[in-house]
């Protein structure tokens, strides 16, 4: 049970340092460079001319086009059942920090753990991540 309360403070604190910062430009290209270096590239396609192999053939979520506050369904556990979830900065740290935990509705395989990273620098990934979402022109 105290995981659990330490979880959601963990979540809290994310999402509140996160909505400081999601606009900062220089946090976002640290977190750009972070997207590079601990191989999220390989993965996570986030330009549609350029495909990301390893995710194409595990069917990995993509950051292309408005999905960031969206709700998605993803798997509690790997192949558990299927829940609804909002794309936004507690499910973002929370796959980063804890992959397993929830699984993208598709993928052939939960995200393997990143190299690691602080919760700086997940604040800097989300905050990439979360610029690459445009609406439709």
């Amino acid at each position: 049970m105290m995981n659990f309360f330490r979880s959601i403070l963990i979540l809290s604190i994310a999402a509140g340092a996160f909505s400081l910062r999601a606009d900062d430009k220089e946090f976002i290209t640290k977190g750009k460079t972070l997207f590079l270096t601990k191989i999220c590239f390989t993965c996570h396609q986030t330009d549609p001319a350029v495909p990301a192999l390893a995710g194409l053939a595990l069917k990995a979520p993509k950051y292309i086009g408005d999905f960031w506050g969206k709700e998605t369904l993803v798997h509690k556990g790997f192949g558990g059942p299927l829940e609804k979830v909002v794309f936004g900065p507690g499910y973002f740290y929370e796959s980063v920090k804890t992959s397993m935990l929830r699984v993208a509705k598709g993928a052939l395989a939960p995200m393997p753990p990143p190299p690691p990273v602080t919760d700086e620098e997940i604040m800097a990934l989300m905050a990439y991540v979360r610029s690459l979402s445009k609406k439709d022109e």
